[in-house]
């Protein structure tokens, strides 16, 4: 998915959407076989429970929140779908526990074939400040009567034959609470995945297949290889399992499932990439790589200053977690080393020699540098530069300097965002530090009265 970008990135980079108050919101899919003509897509989305609003009613400690999505056709720009639900979760009275808890749900859609922005935002149904959107583009085919493999979700735990068949995670005898935050930990190691295969046997029953899981770090090397030769008679059916993490340090994975047709000698493959902390592993492999590669990088000769902002200029791109461990190392090498695995870790293409993501990104920090600062700040420090940033060059800007009664200000259109979103900046000091005042794009500043803020009399 392209939210990861070999990281949790972010997970995203650009496709991640600021939120006005601070709110851990996360949502993955998956899509699995449904007909002809259409797939059952599956979106799952978690809250944390302890970012929301506690309501009291009755004795009843509780939190609501509301998950949006919508569906847009992106070569129409209609909407498939444009909807909202309410969802509470009951808190119980252990001092602490509910701050550990998510609140994790699950909408199934039947979709039909087509290319879709996806946009899902969670909110807090007390507190509609607090919120967070997300985005993506999801490509919907029907999978074709022959051989294939769905999606791969990623689940925090499976049940089988569970008790409550009526739970919203129930399907093919198993209960699975999926992982929208593709993230792992040293305190849950254990990541539960399940899919499903199709087609797999002949007019006759007959099946010619292997099935290889493989798990593979940032670096490309293959840690994890498991194969099995497929023996059922069922034409489809579903796989699942379970990876112990705990021996695997902090990196991104990708995770493979191959089905190959031994008679054809044919593969496909489903992957699927997550995240894990693991503080408590020391991946020597990867160290010793590093040491002998850093030092031979662009990096290898940054001074502190030089290290000092760009991380400074990253920061709209990078998490909690990385900006507290750069501020705590102590010496140029370590910056030096945290960069380049910094940068290595977003290379949307390992293979080549440029770092494309780097480069564009470190593009944009140069310009907005150059066009958006002042005596008193740097560019990048701007909301203009944060926006450019983050979005890159819009597809139209108008400025108006001039305009009667109201002070200098500047119209930015993006088409390619959302159906289009336009961000409004004015001069509101009269040195040229134009602030945000109004955007339509979800998750950014919204004052559809801006004109009256900006109006000098």
């Amino acid at each position: 998915m392209k939210r990861l970008l070999y990281y949790f990135l972010v997970f995203t980079a650009f496709t991640k959407i600021s939120a006005q108050n601070e709110l851990e919101f996360n949502f993955d899919y998956a899509r699995f076989n449904y007909d002809s003509t259409s797939v059952l897509l599956e979106i799952y989305y978690s809250f944390n429970q302890a970012d929301l609003t506690v309501v009291e009613n009755e004795g009843v400690s509780a939190v609501e929140a509301i998950i949006h999505i919508e569906l847009i056709d992106s070569a129409s720009g209609e909407y498939y779908l444009k909807k909202e639900w309410k969802v509470r979760n009951v808190l119980n009275n252990i001092p602490g526990d509910n701050n550990a808890k998510s609140l994790i749900g699950l909408v199934s859609i039947a979709v039909p074939t087509g290319v879709y922005n996806i946009v899902v935002e969670g909110r807090d149904f007390n507190n509609e400040t607090i919120k967070k959107t997300l985005s993506d583009k999801i490509k919907i085919f029907p999978y074709p009567s022959e051989p294939s493999i769905s999606d791969i979700e990623l689940a925090g735990n499976i049940l089988k034959d569970p008790s409550d068949m009526s739970s919203i995670f129930y399907k093919n005898t198993l209960e699975v609470t999926p992982n929208p935050s593709m993230v792992y930990s040293h305190s849950k190691p254990v990541m539960f995945y399940y899919l499903e295969l199709y087609n797999l046997t002949d007019t006759a029953g007959n099946s010619n297949f292997k099935m290889e899981k493989l798990l593979f770090n940032s670096s490309g090397n293959m840690i994890y290889n498991k194969s099995k030769k497929i023996v059922n008679a069922q034409s489809s059916f579903v796989e699942y399992g379970v990876l112990n993490l705990a021996k695997y340090p902090t990196d991104s994975y990708n995770f493979i499932v191959t089905l190959v047709d031994t008679v054809l000698n044919k593969a496909i493959v489903s992957n699927k990439k997550f995240y894990l902390y693991n503080p408590d592993v020391v991946d020597t492999f990867t160290t010793s790589f590093q040491n002998t590669n850093f030092l031979s990088s662009e990096f290898g000769v940054y001074t502190e200053e030089e290290c000092d902002y760009m991380f400074n200029v990253a920061k709209y791109v990078s998490m909690d977690d990385e900006r507290k461990q750069y501020g705590s190392l102590d010496s140029l090498n370590a910056k030096r080393e945290f960069l380049y695995n910094f940068w290595k870790l977003r290379d949307s293409d390992p293979k080549t020699a440029r770092n494309e993501y780097k480069d564009e990104y470190m593009e944009r920090a140069a310009y907005a540098d150059k066009n958006f600062g002042n005596k008193y700040r740097e560019g990048y420090k701007s909301d203009r530069g944060r926006v450019y940033l983050l979005y890159g060059e819009p597809d139209q800007r108008d400025r108006f300097p001039n305009e009667r009664y109201l002070k200098p200000y500047e119209v930015w259109v993006y088409n390619s965002i959302e159906g289009g979103v336009e961000f409004i900046f004015a001069d509101m000091t009269g040195f040229s530090n134009y602030e945000l005042v109004h955007s339509t794009k979800r998750g950014e500043l919204r004052d559809d009265n801006w004109s009256r803020r900006i109006a000098t009399n």
